[in-house]
């Protein structure tokens, strides 16, 4: 696990006593991150060098680097070239008074800081104000959770299940994937992988059908698709642990119905439960954006991925579909019903709604000629009954609904987005920054 750096910095010639007053609020405020930081405030280039030498070996997400007064580039120079893609915060407090003494200068230092770091394209963000202000502490929550979620990206395996079904947007290039997120994928072939679910017995797959009856309604726990959805989600399971995987994506039909005789949302539908965000139709970039999502939440909540399948002017509403959805989303008023595929009329597939709740969507984009970005919107999701047969949800959107469907449409945006409970929209944005990417907020 990586940790934030906090470097707070100092030219002991300015006002020191009120500048470590400065550093010790701004340690209160990081005490509720992991946070690596020296004991006092690092007081010339010397002592900065020996404290980076002396941490060499950790494992560092991000750098919150402090002008409590002024300093020229020596400092940041120097951590720039010990750390030379790790993104930095820069802070200053403001001077603390006017006549007289110039006490800080701390803007003048992280002017300083930052025309250097902009002159060798690190990437950086940067606050001018005193960490009690609660914009700087809303600064450091979402650089602090942004770089932390760029630093599960690159340890990031996602498993891919078989292939995408032709003519969809679910491929990903794996070396353009490495270069730019680091994060790497693991290919398993379908029907190997339908071979081996079939071979699962039934002492292994006990708790993954326990777990299923405790949160479907109506579930025959004896039939034999319900069966085969146990023990491929149990399977699932397995490559998860062997091959540290942090995501899916996987093939569903026609594979599913015509070669392993089970509708697949239910597995995909206990997986996602289980944390392990799953992306149908092999979606690689849709589970990419469920992860990152999911990383983002104190308590790495379950994420819906759905097609954006209608919309209503009328409300300003879109209706949110897939044939599957982890149980924890589904609203209670209504529960999660073992049913049959919409289409297939195949068992299992769960019949659910989503809970009300602000949300925040996401979908990571990518196309030939500008490669990744990041797409981002929010809403509300309104107490409904379910919409259609499956799982949705009706999404009551900020922005206006037909110019915000008429701008997916135009931006070639895919169809899936990713969904969470919670307002996630400043750390997306931040992220996008520390990620280099464009970014579309509406």
């Amino acid at each position: 696990m990586s940790q934030i750096l906090y470097l707070p910095v100092v030219r002991r010639k300015f006002d020191a006593k009120s500048a470590e007053t400065i550093m010790a609020t701004t340690k209160k405020i990081l005490a509720k991150y992991d946070v690596l930081e020296p004991k006092d405030a690092l007081g010339d280039p010397t002592e900065l060098s020996s404290y980076l030498g002396s941490i060499h070996d950790k494992a560092i997400s991000g750098i919150i680097f402090q002008n409590t007064t002024f300093t020229d580039a020596e400092f940041i120079q120097l951590v720039h070239r010990y750390y030379p893609t790790t993104p930095i915060l820069l802070l200053a407090p403001r001077e603390p008074s006017v006549h007289g003494w110039l006490r800080f200068n701390a803007l003048t230092g992280i002017m300083s800081s930052g025309n250097y770091l902009a002159s060798q394209h690190h990437p950086f963000e940067h606050l001018y104000g005193n960490p009690d202000e609660s914009a700087v502490q809303n600064k450091i929550k979402v650089f602090v959770e942004a770089a932390q979620v760029k630093s599960d990206l690159a340890a990031l395996n996602i498993g891919v299940v078989g292939t995408y079904p032709p003519g969809f947007f679910s491929d990903a290039n794996a070396d353009e994937l490495a270069q730019t997120f680091g994060t790497t994928l693991k290919h398993y072939n379908i029907d190997d992988a339908f071979d081996a679910a079939e071979k699962v017995t039934g002492e292994d797959y006990d708790d993954q059908l326990a777990y299923a009856d405790a949160h479907f309604d109506g579930l025959d726990t004896k039939a034999d698709e319900t069966t085969r959805y146990v023990k491929f989600a149990t399977l699932m399971r397995r490559y998860q642990k062997q091959d540290n995987l942090g995501a899916l994506a996987s093939r569903c039909w026609p594979d599913f119905f015509d070669k392993y005789h089970s509708a697949p949302g239910a597995v995909w539908s206990q997986l996602c439960d289980e944390q392990l965000p799953t992306a149908m139709e092999c979606d690689i970039h849709g589970a990419l954006s469920m992860y990152v999502l999911q990383q983002l939440t104190p308590n790495r909540d379950a994420v819906f991925l759905g097609d954006l399948s209608s919309m209503d002017p009328e409300d300003n509403s879109i209706t949110t579909w897939h044939d599957y959805g982890a149980f924890s989303l589904a609203n209670p008023k209504y529960g999660v019903k073992a049913s049959v595929h919409p289409n297939r009329k195949m068992p299992v597939s769960p019949d659910m709604v989503l809970k009300p709740g602000q949300v925040t969507m996401l979908r990571v984009h990518w196309n030939a000629k500008d490669g990744y970005s990041l797409a981002i919107t929010s809403g509300e999701a309104e107490d409904v009954e379910p919409q259609f047969n499956g799982a949705s949800g009706r999404i009551k959107m900020t922005e206006d609904v037909t110019d915000l469907v008429d701008q997916f449409v135009s931006h070639g945006y895919e169809s899936h987005f990713a969904l969470v409970y919670g307002d996630y929209r400043d750390d997306l944005v931040q992220l996008a920054k520390l990620l280099n990417f464009p970014y579309d907020l509406y």
